[in-house]
């Protein structure tokens, strides 16, 4: 190895009390503990890349990503991988949606309340097993997510689908297929779910939203029937008679987030974590598309939420609930960006994201038009969107594992309201130096008043690569930073890096 080296643009640092340093590359994925003696060496480069006087150590650096060759172009080198990534044409994704028709009448569903009731007619259903023969190749995996409104309003269809969709997976040399279902699971009775089994579904991601009180209060029938206990019934039979993962959402805003943690409890105390299947993640309400700008005052800041949802993390980590999420890479390389994926209305319409399929104006195409299936123009908006266009994007240190986390702000930015919708980043941009410090207690590599001592403050210089050069997505956005008060999130309790005894 030949010098000189400096420091990755890509290095989140948290730096220690005593003088050692946490440091994570999201280029990489690597994270370490370093010493003291590293700390010197990672914050000043090597001219030699032999150690300079310190065993080597520079070595090991470069090995971890944490110092890159003086001209290397890593932000060339990660838009190349990315690219390739991007373009794998290894899985066909499909996002059908047998009916837009939902038994629940959630005020935030960025499809509004007011659904189509139809069902996907037979010549829909024919052209779009036509439409994945013709894409299909020896090798290839298709992947269906089962969608709606609620798809099991529908699971005739699903049925039937998943039939023909296996037919034409064995008709095909070493090709796969595997399902998934996005469902409110209130009609995942027993027999629904053998059913799902059978046909390959093997994933059913299921939102709850908080303590029994505060879900039924906003994910209740339409005719104001409460859905918790018979959704968690539900949950516990398809677990215990089928092998189906079950993942449950939870949908985070102003109005239900001091209730999570009592159904975190409340998900341990019933043992759906003893199956070794079952999982829990957070999300935040946006106001995503005009369907849902009525929420868009319920919602949190961006900031808020990051620190919220690491304590909520943390805490479905100790119950057994959830591992405790690491970086992961290129995040928004999404269905909507695969080369050939595509949402499936009812009526045959093609979308590139579920968040616009019940906005046929923003269509990307249709099953029934024949050879002129693509509308070119709105196909290729999302075909040339790329974060490496964008000055923010480029400017960010978490652009490697974020990958421009959400296409669809930047595609259709007049369908979005607040900060929450608006802002494309990540919740770990605005907490990551307190998530990776729990990451490491959780670890081993630090205990919990070491952590609880170290910066563990995310701030703007932590996450931008020139901080008084390009702009941010908050400047764009017109967002002023606020340094949130975490107490005033958890009820009192200091959110530290884990609870310190």
């Amino acid at each position: 190895m030949t010098g000189p080296y400096e420091p990755s643009g890509y290095n989140i640092i948290c730096r220690l009390a005593d003088g050692r340093a946490l440091v994570h590359n999201t280029a990489s994925g690597a994270t370490a503990l370093l010493e003291r003696a590293e700390v010197a060496v990672l914050d000043h480069g090597s001219e030699s890349g032999a150690g300079s006087g310190v065993g080597g150590v520079a070595a090991e650096l470069v090995a971890a990503g944490f110092l890159q060759p003086r001209e290397r172009n890593e932000l060339a080198a990660l838009e190349d991988e990315y690219w390739r990534t991007r373009n794998n044409p290894a899985t066909q994704v499909l996002t059908v949606a047998p009916t837009l028709a939902c038994n629940f009448g959630c005020d935030y569903c960025f499809q509004g309340t007011d659904k189509p009731v139809g069902r996907m007619p037979p010549r829909v259903q024919d052209a779009l097993v036509d439409f994945v023969a013709a894409a299909l190749s020896p090798g290839r995996r298709l992947h269906i997510s089962w969608y709606g409104g609620e798809p099991l309003m529908a699971k005739d269809i699903v049925y039937r689908l998943s039939e023909r969709f296996a037919e034409l997976v064995n008709d095909m040399q070493d090709a796969a297929y595997d399902a998934v279902i996005v469902t409110n699971g209130y009609l995942l009775d027993e027999d629904a779910a053998a059913a799902l089994w059978q046909h390959g579904v093997r994933l059913a991601q299921i939102t709850i939203d908080g303590r029994s009180d505060f879900h039924n209060a906003r994910r209740a029938l339409l005719k104001g029937t409460a859905t918790y206990d018979r959704i968690l019934r539900n949950i516990q039979n398809a677990l215990l008679t089928t092998g189906m993962r079950i993942t449950v959402r939870v949908n985070i805003d102003d109005r239900n987030r001091a209730s999570i943690e009592d159904l975190l409890w409340d998900l341990a105390a019933r043992g759906l974590a003893e199956t070794g299947r079952f999982s829990v993640y957070f999300a935040p309400v946006e106001a995503i598309t005009q369907g849902c700008h009525a929420v868009s005052e319920a919602t949190m800041t961006k900031q808020e939420y990051a620190v919220l949802e690491t304590s909520l993390q943390r805490l479905a980590f100790e119950l057994g609930l959830a591992p405790l999420p690491y970086p992961r890479r290129f995040l928004g390389i999404c269905g909507a960006l695969a080369p050939d994926g595509v949402v499936c209305a009812p009526n045959g319409d093609l979308h590139k994201c579920w968040d616009t399929i019940s906005m046929p104006h923003l269509k990307v195409g249709s099953l029934l038009d024949g050879k002129a299936r693509f509308k070119q123009e709105r196909l290729s908006d999302w075909a040339r969107w790329s974060p490496f266009e964008q000055a923010a994007c480029r400017n960010c240190r978490l652009l490697p594992s974020c990958g421009g986390a959400c296409a669809h702000k930047f595609v259709n930015p007049e369908q979005t309201a607040g900060e929450a919708a608006s802002l494309p980043c990540p919740s770990w941009k605005y907490d990551i130096k307190r998530r990776l410090l729990t990451y490491a207690v959780a670890n081993g590599l630090l205990s919990g008043a070491e952590a609880a001592a170290a910066d563990f403050v995310t701030t703007r210089a932590d996450v931008v690569l020139d901080p008084g050069g390009v702009v941010s997505h908050e400047d764009l956005a017109g967002v002023k930073p606020a340094r949130v008060d975490p107490a005033g999130l958890a009820g009192g309790r200091r959110l530290l890096p884990l609870e310190v005894v």
